[in-house]
């Protein structure tokens, strides 16, 4: 809402000012055009920054006593409303309590791998790592050792078809499977399992797991380049771009035009 009053506030004028320089941030060689690289490396350094943002803006929110750390306890106190603490080995009989306390332990276990210091406590960095671990190298092993645990039924270190699919079993009297397993299946096969064993191992899993971004922003940088590019040099120009401002405002490249009121992105370099 405020984003959207801030954008209607701006003139035509600033929001070409704005946009100009947002475009020669993107322009990393500095020759006058935006190569699909170019594109694609912006829009992945985009999504980075609002992760961080956001996880930042959490941090701030739990860190109570601003001492620039969020301890367990603080967490726990801005999350839920309360301290928790539940046993390891006690299995509570209600299963919605017992469904939260295997996602609370989860969470304390993802809390403490993330804390790289002997301070009980997270730093910053170590929150980001804690809110998002499939953006943080040090935490590769846990985001991995976390999908097994939970897709991984066997035990045999990695994850099959029928282990992938979840909970589903086919209707005995249906002719073929829905829409959407044939999709999963496809995606199985031809996206994730690389090795074609017919099984997911660590690595693979991983790419299943953690979204891919750069494949994310290839494909938005192609498809700017494809309905932008008047004179067909697979680039586009600060004209090409101010020619079709609506599409590339509304497009990742600018996070929705978002990054027109974010000083970082639009403050011209000196």
């Amino acid at each position: 809402q405020e984003e959207a009053e801030e954008y209607a506030r701006l003139s035509p004028e600033e929001q070409q000012r704005r946009l100009r320089n947002i475009v020669k941030k993107i322009d990393a060689d500095a020759d006058g055009l935006l190569s699909e690289d170019e594109l694609s490396s912006w829009i992945q350094q985009s999504f980075k920054h609002y992760v961080t943002q956001e996880a930042k803006q959490h941090f701030s929110d739990y860190d109570k006593d601003g001492d620039g750390l969020v301890s367990w306890k603080e967490y726990n106190l801005q999350m839920y409303d309360r301290e928790i603490d539940f046993d390891e080995n006690t299995v509570l009989e209600d299963q919605e309590e017992e469904s939260f306390r295997q996602l609370h332990l989860k969470e304390k276990k993802r809390f403490e791998k993330a804390n790289r210091d002997d301070v009980p406590a997270l730093n910053v960095d170590e929150y980001i790592a804690f809110e998002h671990p499939e953006e943080v190298e040090y935490m590769t092993d846990f985001v991995i050792q976390e999908a097994l645990e939970e897709h991984d039924k066997d035990g045999d270190g990695f994850v099959s078809l029928e282990e992938f699919l979840g909970d589903y079993r086919r209707d005995p009297t249906a002719r073929e499977d829905p829409e959407w397993i044939l999709v999963e299946k496809d995606r199985f096969v031809n996206d994730y399992d690389k090795d074609h064993d017919g099984k997911l191992n660590p690595q693979e899993l991983l790419s299943w797991i953690v979204p891919n971004n750069q494949g994310i922003a290839q494909e938005e940088a192609l498809h700017l380049i494809e309905e932008m590019d008047l004179n067909d040099d697979k680039k586009l120009s600060e004209a090409e771009i101010l020619k079709n401002q609506d599409l590339f405002l509304n497009s990742e490249a600018t996070d929705y035009g978002r990054q027109l009121h974010d000083e970082r992105f639009y403050h011209e370099e000196l």
